[in-house]
Order: C-alpha cells, then structure tokens, then sequence
C-alpha cells in the first residue's frame, strides 16, 4: 500500500484500481447536476503553483451580467506518491499552496465549501466532462553544464503523456487551452499531431480546439491578482479557437481593466513568453555584472543609475539585485534555444545573449 504524504506529515493513501469508477460516477453526479443549472465545466490539470489558483480563479468568477457562477471546476492531479496529497486538501477547501497573498486560503476554500464550484479529482476519465480543458503540466529544462543552456534540454515527456491523454478522452468540442511556459511551437507541432493522431483513433475527423495563453503569475502579497487582475495574451490554433480562448478568457478574468492581447497563432504567444522572461534575465544578468565591477572598484552603483535615469530614453533602467534566480528566468531561455534546434529544425547559432 502506498501513501501521498503532504508537506505538513499528513499521510493519504494512493488510490486503488476500485477507487476509480466511484471517483467517476461522483465527478459525473456532480457534473449532471451542475450543466442543469447551466454551468460551463473546466477542467485544469495539474494542481501545482499555477493551476491550483486558476482553478480558484475560474471557480470564482461570476457570469458578468447576471453576477452569479457560470463555472464549474474540477482540478486534476495525477495521483502520484509525490502530489495526491493535494487533491484531499483541496476538496477540505485548503489549498495546497502555501502563500503570501492573505487571499489564496480563502478563494479556495469559499470556492469549495460555500459556492460549490470547486471539486479536485486524481482520475483521467474527469477530461471526459470538459467544455474548457486548462493545461498546467509542468515542463522543465535541464541544464546539463551550469551558465551553458546550450547542452541542456527541454524535458517535455509529461506535456506529451498529458497530450496522449486528453486526445483519448475529451469531447472533440473541448477547447484545451495550455498556459505551461512550453517551447515555441509546442501547441502546433507536439500537442496538435499527438491529439489529432489520438482523434482519429476514435474515429473523430474533427480538428481539435488548442489554444495557448501563458500565466504571468508573481508570488508574494498579490499572487491572485496576478492571475485575475492582469494582462494576458492568447492565441488559438484556428480562428475557432481563437474565437473560444478569448470568450473564455474574458469571462473569468478582468479584461475591462486589463484587456486581452490576441495573437494569430500559439508559435507567437509561447515566444511571447520567452522573450519576455528572456529579456528581463538578460537586464538582471547584465545589471549585476555592473554592480560587482562597481563594488571592486570603489563606485557608488545606486548614483550612477539614478544619473543615466535622468536620460529620456534610459528613465526605464533597473537597479541591480542578486543576478538572475528563481524557477523562470534561468530556464526559459533555454527552451527557446532547443525549440529552434529541435522543433523548427534550424542549425544556425542564432543565440549568443539569451541566457
């Protein structure tokens, strides 16, 4: 018998063979129920840092001209020795993410005790249910030399295992939407043939709905709000599923104040990303070589910035930090780096300055 044991020792057992057609017949009670009162059903997968508060984002917006719920959110996890644990949590309304955002606890638990809007589940079979499916599967890059992004790689085996997946279960009329920071052309040239191809197993000649809208989640104090109150680009793999992303998008998120940026294909909105957290690493990267040659020598760094500052065009200069850390920056480079090499299939050596 094997447990999930949760950060705080709490012990909760790995779910059995028998334990999965009674998951399903719950998710399926509950889900009947709710598309009676007219609730649309998404699911997000993968209950980790960025999916665990979309799942409370989506669950507790509200349609924005009756102002009562529309949504009905289930969250998947995997039910791994590793994360099962989370799914218990949050079906006790405690979220699994420890945060700095006095909010977090509270949207999750008003999420799933008193509006009801929030269940999470460990079994595949809940991508069955999906209208809208939101994809949070981790994706990571490895470094095989530290400082040299050139000889890591881009370790897509989940995304593809969860691709595999929702091509074998969803409806051909789910809009899969992937918010993972991914390589460019990830959507178009690894998700789209994997679920296509799975498709026509069944028999389905429709083209799946893929879109690509990528999460500018900040820890701290405003951890929510950088998930509900911030700008976001999308894009879709045809004009349907742009017309979907976006209508799903503007329906859970704050678009009046902070309106969406649509873009003609996911190969332009996951490059967004990259280029994005790319560019900051670099200004981090290069800000702290400065401050360790103003620290050798003698030079007050703050005085020399705020002097360039008052130049027009440098007024937007960063003060240097520690150099480039956190799970982002030092990855995301990379991935745009082995998506040329490997998914586009380009040998020149275009990147000398991306991290």
């Amino acid at each position: 018998m094997e447990y999930s044991i949760s950060p705080n020792g709490d012990k909760f057992k790995i779910p059995e063979e028998k334990d999965y057609r009674k998951e399903y017949e719950r998710l399926e009670k509950l889900v009947t129920a709710r598309k009676e009162e007219g609730f649309e059903i998404v699911v997000v997968i993968g209950l980790g840092f960025v999916g665990a508060v979309m799942a409370g984002v989506v669950a507790d917006s509200a349609d924005k001209k009756t102002g009562k719920p529309a949504k009905f959110v289930i969250g998947m996890q995997r039910p791994s020795t590793r994360s099962f644990w989370k799914i218990p949590l949050f079906n006790k309304g405690m979220s699994p993410i420890q945060a700095e955002d006095p909010e977090v606890a509270p949207l999750i638990e008003r999420c799933v005790k008193q509006k009801k809007t929030l269940t999470a589940t460990f079994t595949y079979d809940a991508l069955k249910l999906a209208d809208v499916l939101v994809v949070d599967v981790q994706c990571d890059f490895i470094k095989q030399d530290l400082g040299n992004m050139k000889s890591g790689y881009a370790d897509i085996s989940a995304l593809e295992t969860s691709f595999k997946k929702i091509g074998e279960k969803i409806s051909p009329h789910c809009l899969v939407l992937i918010e993972t920071t991914v390589p460019p052309g990830t959507t178009e040239y690894v998700a789209h043939p994997i679920i296509k191809k799975a498709f026509k197993a069944r028999g389905i000649e429709d083209e799946p709905l893929l879109a690509h809208s990528y999460e500018r989640v900040m820890p701290g104090k405003e951890y929510v709000r950088s998930v509900r109150d911030f700008w976001r680009v999308c894009s879709g793999i045809n004009e349907k599923s742009r017309e979907k992303v976006e209508k799903f998008l503007s329906e859970v998120l704050n678009v009046e104040e902070y309106p969406l940026t649509v873009l003609d294909k996911p190969t332009e909105s996951e490059t967004c990303k990259i280029v994005e957290n790319s560019y900051r690493a670099t200004i981090l990267a290069f800000l702290h070589e400065w401050s360790l040659f103003a620290e050798t020598n003698g030079v007050d760094i703050l005085k020399v910035i705020n002097a360039i500052k008052v130049r027009p065009t440098h007024s937007n200069i960063i003060f240097p930090g520690p150099g480039i850390g956190g799970y982002c920056l030092p990855k995301d480079g990379g991935l745009g780096f082995w998506a040329y090499k490997h998914l586009m299939g380009f040998e020149a050596d275009i990147f000398q300055i991306t991290p």
